[in-house]
Parts: structure tokens; C-alpha cells; sequence
């Protein structure tokens, strides 16, 4: 009769990765909905109130300091509890400060006030939640999973902020902004059941005994393991490309808002459009990434999409016409880039350290992005939104073509570090 052990990792079944991928998904799209309705109706209350692109800066500076500052220390957080577990605080707390907001309103507080301290407080939240999600898709979803992943997340979160971009302009102005920030708290309590439903941590699986220690089992000997073990990934270099993608997607939203409202005076109306539009470029982007990842190693491919993309950025303020004519291809190479960059940041971050990775990408790219929206918003009211949309355009580009140089060039031996460790990531 066989006496076989049942490995530890087996005793238990947890979810599968695919049912995770169902429960996180609609998550991320939920939760980035009623943020961007949160977002969206704070910046117009603001630049009714003030009429200044700074005013509208200030907003997304409040979005971005708190987790500038603690990303990374909430980072290094979710590397010593459980993933699941953070997450989930951080939506339940997202979802009273973002309640807080029409009380404040209701109670005849100033919208600029309020829409500032409101907007600074969720982002403490995000600060936490970011790494924790970013680290429990590294946790629980498998690897050759994660590019497929990250197309379909990027999609659910970039339909979750374009649709709700897209509608709040419109429901702005029908009902006004409470509404919106209500439902944004709603979907944040939504989020934490989705993500708690994810289930607990699966045991790691052990070696049975005596395996590890036996190299005439085929387990080689520690010397032999450590000669074979592949270079370390170039963590901090893919992370710059990552941190390109955050950097330009909080600048970007400020100088469109000033775009539309300022400088070709139209309403609301064609903020929703420009958003709705440039939903159907990362839905382009996203659907075909699968496809085109196939064919295009990852490295080239998100350095590529990204010059597209600062490309059409740069001709889009030249008129309202070309800025709705371009704004799908931007938003079909934003995608692309994205997905890219994320998904080989998240293969070559190790299990462990995958909270401080993403959570100090996080606090880089937001640290960078408030300096540049306090330059540029300045650079919009002392010369013109046009030289502002430039500036981006080429900061994001001579990144990109800095990191993939640097990740492509050779290292000396004996410290080499080949080129195709950095597509190995992508396999």
C-alpha cells in the first residue's frame, strides 16, 4: 500500500490563480472609478473656484506628496504582514475619508478646502494600498500569467478612470459633485469585500525531507547552485522606465484639464470626451497587447510605445480637432507602455521584496511628478499650455531612451550582466 505524503502547499486549496484574476480585476476597476469621479469633480470645483492651472496643480499635488513620502516606508510594511490584510484596511479607511467629503459640503464648507484635504487623505490611503496590491498580484498570481494579467488590469483600471472621467463631467453638471463623491466611497467598500473574498495566504511548499540536502537526488550542491544562478535583474533601471509611465499620467491630467477649460474654452462636456476617447485607445492597447507582445520582445516595445506617445502628446495642444483626432493613439501606446514596464518590473522584483520595489517606484514617480506639475503648471501661466505640453514631452522621451540604453549596453566581466536577463523577465 503507498504511504505517499501529501506536500504541505496541497493540504490546503487555496484559490486558483484565475478565480484571484476574477476577484481583482473587477476590484481595480471599481475602486479607479470612483476615484476618478472623486478626482475629476475636485479639479473642476477648484478651477471654478480659483481659475488658475496652479489651483488645478495644487489638486493633484495633494493626490501626490502623501505617497511620494510614504510609498516606500509603506512598502517595506507590506513585505512583513499580509498583503491581503493591508489592502483591505486600506480601501475600508479610503472609503470614510472620501464619505468625509460631502459632509464637509453639507455642512457649508469651502470647496477648495475641502477638495484639497480630502484629496490628501485618500492619498495617505493609496500609499499604502498601492504596494500591498501590486505586491499580492506578485504573491498570488502565477508568472507566466502576469503579462496577460497586467493587460487585463490595466484595462479594468483605465476603463474604471476613462468611463468615470468621461460621465463626471456630464453628471458634474446635472447633479453636481456630491453624488460623485459618494459613490466613490461606495466603490472602495466594494474593493475591500472583492479583495478580502481573494482568501488567505497559501503555505509555501517544502522540499521533502532529506531532498534539499541530497545532491545524489538531484539537487545540486550549494556551490554548483550558486555558480548557476542566473545575474540579479536590473531592478532599479526597468523601475525608471515604470516610474516614466506614473510621472507622465499625473502631469498629463493637470495640462489637459487646463487644455480643454483654458486655452480652447469649452466645458466640461469635452473633458468627458477627451476621456472617453482616450478610453478607446488603451482598450485598443490593452486588447492588443497579448498579440503584439508576442511578436516584440518586452524592453523595446514599452520604449517604443512610449515615443509614439510623446509624440502624439506633443501635437495635441495645436487644436481641439487634433487633440480628439490623436488622443485614441496616445492612449493605445500609454497602454502598451505600461502594461510593459509593469509587467517587467513585477518579473524581476523577488517575492519578497516586492512591497519596497513597488511602493518605492511609487514614491519616485509621484516625488518626480510634483515637481515637474509645480514647473510646468508655472511654465502654462507664464508662457502657454503649448511650451508645457513640449517640456513633458521631452523629459518622458530622454528618459526612455536613457533606460533602454542603459539596460541594453555590456557590462564588463566579471560582473556581466547580459541584455537578455532584462527579456528573461518578460518570458
Amino acid at each position: 500500500m503507498s504511504t505517499e505524503t501529501v506536500p504541505a502547499a496541497t493540504a490546503i486549496s487555496p484559490r486558483p490563480s484565475r478565480v484571484t484574476e476574477r476577484l481583482l480585476l473587477p476590484a481595480a476597476f471599481i475602486t479607479t472609478a470612483g476615484s476618478a469621479f472623486q478626482i475629476t469633480a475636485a479639479s473642476i470645483l477648484v478651477f471654478h473656484a480659483d481659475a488658475s492651472a496652479v489651483a488645478v496643480g495644487w489638486v493633484f499635488i495633494a493626490l501626490s506628496i502623501p505617497q511620494a513620502a510614504l510609498a516606500l516606508l509603506f512598502g517595506r510594511l507590506v513585505d512583513r504582514f499580509d498583503r491581503r490584510t493591508l489592502s483591505v484596511i486600506a480601501d475600508l479607511a479610503s472609503a470614510v475619508i472620501a464619505l468625509s467629503l460631502p459632509v464637509w459640503l453639507w455642512s457649508g464648507g469651502s470647496h477648495t478646502l475641502g477638495s484639497y484635504l480630502t484629496t490628501f487623505l485618500l492619498a495617505c490611503s493609496a500609499a499604502l494600498f498601492i504596494p500591498a496590491s501590486n505586491a499580492l498580484v506578485k504573491e498570488r498570481i502565477r508568472e507566466e500569467r502576469l503579462g496577460a494579467f497586467n493587460a487585463h488590469f490595466e484595462l479594468a483600471t483605465n476603463a474604471g478612470m476613462l468611463i468615470a472621467s468621461g460621465l463626471a463631467g456630464v453628471l458634474f453638471v446635472v447633479f453636481g459633485p456630491v453624488p460623485l463623491f459618494l459613490f466613490n466611497s461606495g466603490t472602495f467598500v466594494a474593493s475591500a469585500v472583492l479583495t478580502y473574498l481573494v482568501g488567505r495566504k497559501p503555505p509555501a511548499a517544502s522540499p521533502a525531507a532529506g531532498q534539499a540536502a541530497d545532491p545524489a537526488a538531484g539537487q545540486a550542491a550549494p556551490s554548483q547552485a550558486a555558480a548557476e544562478r542566473p545575474a540579479r535583474p536590473p531592478v532599479k533601471r526597468l523601475a525608471l522606465l515604470y516610474v516614466n509611465v506614473n510621472l507622465g499620467l499625473v502631469v498629463a491630467s493637470t495640462l489637459l484639464l487646463v487644455l480643454v477649460l483654458h486655452n480652447f474654452h469649452k466645458g466640461p462636456w469635452l473633458i468627458g470626451v477627451v476621456d472617453a476617447l482616450a478610453f478607446s485607445g488603451f482598450l485598443v492597447g490593452a486588447a492588443l497587447y497579448p498579440k503584439v507582445s508576442a511578436r516584440v520582445k518586452t524592453l523595446p516595445l514599452a520604449v517604443l510605445a512610449m515615443l509614439v506617445n510623446v509624440t502624439v502628446w506633443c501635437l495635441e495642444p495645436l487644436s481641439w480637432i487634433a487633440l480628439i483626432s490623436l488622443i485614441p493613439i496616445g492612449g493605445a501606446c500609454y497602454a502598451t507602455t505600461r502594461i510593459a514596464s509593469r509587467t517587467l518590473l513585477m518579473k524581476a522584483s523577488p517575492p519578497d521584496r516586492a512591497g519596497r520595489i513597488f511602493g518605492g517606484a511609487q514614491a519616485a514617480g509621484l516625488a518626480a511628478a510634483v515637481l515637474a506639475t509645480v514647473f510646468l503648471s508655472w511654465l502654462t501661466d507664464a508662457t502657454g499650455v503649448l511650451w508645457a505640453f513640449w517640456g513633458l514631452g521631452a523629459m518622458q522621451g530622454l528618459i526612455s531612451i536613457g533606460a533602454y540604453l542603459s539596460l541594453t549596453r555590456p557590462v564588463p566581466a566579471p560582473d556581466r550582466q547580459q541584455p537578455e536577463v532584462v527579456e528573461a523577465t518578460a518570458a
